[in-house]
């Protein structure tokens, strides 16, 4: 940052980080294959660098731009990162609250849309994500993603269509 250049008061930064926090680590760790620890180290550099930009320059377009960003990096982190089997075994833990069958139903429900979810198009994915877990709105996501807005709309009417149609009860 240079002397010239505005910084973020900290009240505005802690509200953001409040707000961001979480919808920005389930993107990124949908993005890396639910590696918490490696999602979690992409929005820390994430706020670290709106830590340095001029708060006159994105203050209009923060979340799409903190999305951008976080996006960035966990590509970056991808390209470098070898690839390593997911063991599908691996489950969080029930709430010990419900009782059995209620766990049986989530975890049916949950892996029919996670199997769902893995079926849409990358593109697909991610716009969904973007809206869903960021909140975005459609200029937003098309900031975040390059597509246009139009774009932007047809890949979440698929997805949606999509996920209706594998997810709808008979």
């Amino acid at each position: 940052m240079t002397d010239s250049q505005a910084s973020w008061p900290t009240d505005e930064l802690s509200t953001l980080v409040d707000r961001f926090e979480r919808p920005l680590l389930a993107y990124a760790s949908r993005m890396l294959n639910g590696d918490w620890s490696e999602a979690q180290d992409a929005v820390q550099e994430t706020f670290l660098r709106l830590c340095r930009e001029d708060p006159e320059k994105i203050r209009n377009r923060v979340a799409a731009w903190l999305f951008f960003v976080c996006r960035s990096r966990v590509i970056d982190m991808l390209r470098t990162k070898k690839p390593m089997p997911i063991d599908a075994s691996v489950q969080a833990m029930p709430d010990l609250a419900q009782t059995a069958p209620e766990v049986v139903s989530d975890a049916e429900e949950q892996t029919q849309l996670l199997a769902a979810l893995d079926d849409l198009t990358p593109k697909q994915q991610e716009v969904l994500r973007l809206r869903m877990q960021g909140g975005l709105s459609y200029r937003e996501i098309a900031e975040v993603t390059g597509l246009t807005v139009t774009n932007v709309g047809f890949h979440l009417h698929a997805a949606v269509k999509s996920l209706h149609g594998r997810l709808a009860t008979p």
